[in-house]
């Protein structure tokens, strides 16, 4: 129909779903009659429950005509908080078509294929596990609750499962594991994305699964989720593992702080441009400005955005992520 979806967890706070609620002004609320009472008493936006058929069957069978572009937002993501109240992400459809479109044309699927889907709603690598791969008609495997016991996730994954995004931490988890993971020689594609990939959980993994594809990808909410990847069959580091290069239609930056690019060794502040970037925050125009600013290398009207992120470029070209800016640890 054309418009914009805002994921809300059920397993968050109750403050934060209200502050969501509250910040978002969503008109329609798509849930189950169960989770009814997690919504605010005073909301304002009609609900519809999913599961009452009573109400879905006289419906229109037919899709809606939509007039939706490239430029109008897809949803809303509420980044994490960690540096105070989270904000409400305005991804586009142009980010999220891009990075689809480059992970198809990289890494194409095969027939009969199967995804796993284990990311939360609420984070943005959940738009690729759920769209990715349905959008090609390749089905996906909901995993629930089973993330949280690797020896019952190992199992899920081997009955047919050929992709999976993760977080390092996860992936520490199963391959630190006894469970034999011959049992997903099916599993090819390993995409590891959210937190730092270290050398030698990368030299385990190779080591337990030395048939699959460990690929780490680099970037946030902001950004359509991913805008460098580095295929780790490629490393040739024994210091660290890159994140690589950008993705297609995407240009990374690193600059100073007077906002000249640094030498090839040195380090500066990581700054993305291309069709990857978000409109800003919602409701935050200042905010927005602050980290959606000017692109002085490109046309009027082009846009960077502001990491916060340290890196470098090896003398390869590919770029090594250093840390954050305001010594940020990220807890998996």
């Amino acid at each position: 129909a054309g418009g914009a979806y805002v994921p809300f967890d059920p397993a968050y706070p109750s403050t934060r779903l209200a502050f969501m609620f509250q910040d978002s002004q969503v008109p329609v609320i798509l849930t189950l009659q169960h989770l009814v009472n997690n919504f605010p008493n005073n909301t304002q936006a009609r609900i519809i429950c999913l599961d009452n058929w009573e109400i879905i069957a006289p419906e229109c069978e037919h899709n809606p005509t939509s007039e939706t572009t490239a430029d109008n937002i897809a949803y809303v993501i509420y980044t994490s908080g960690s540096t105070g109240t989270p904000k409400g992400v305005l991804g586009l459809h142009r980010g999220v078509i891009n990075r689809f479109y480059w992970m198809w044309n990289l890494y194409p699927f095969e027939v009969e294929e199967v995804c796993c889907h284990k990311t939360s709603l609420s984070f943005v690598d959940s738009i690729w596990e759920i769209f990715g791969p349905l959008l090609q008609g390749i089905p996906i495997v909901i995993t629930d609750d089973v993330v949280k016991d690797t020896y019952q996730l190992v199992q899920t994954l081997s009955k047919n499962i050929t992709r999976i995004v993760l977080v390092p931490s996860l992936l520490r988890a199963i391959v630190d594991s006894t469970v034999d993971l011959q049992q997903l020689y099916r599993l090819k594609y390993w995409l590891s994305s959210g937190e730092v990939l270290s050398l030698e959980l990368m030299q385990r993994f190779q080591r337990r699964m030395p048939e699959s594809v460990l690929i780490n990808l680099y970037g946030s909410s902001e950004v359509a989720a991913d805008v460098t990847y580095f295929d780790t069959r490629a490393n040739s580091s024994q210091i660290s593992v890159p994140i690589g290069r950008p993705i297609a239609n995407t240009q990374i930056y690193i600059l100073d702080t007077a906002l000249q690019p640094v030498s090839v060794g040195v380090t500066g502040e990581l700054y993305i441009g291309g069709a990857g970037l978000a409109r800003g925050y919602l409701n935050q125009p200042q905010l927005s400005a602050e980290k959606f600013i000017p692109d002085p290398f490109n046309q009027p009207g082009a846009r960077l955005y502001k990491t916060g992120d340290l890196g470098r470029y090896l003398p390869n070209g590919d770029i090594e992520f250093i840390g954050r800016l305001d010594h940020q640890v990220k807890i998996g």
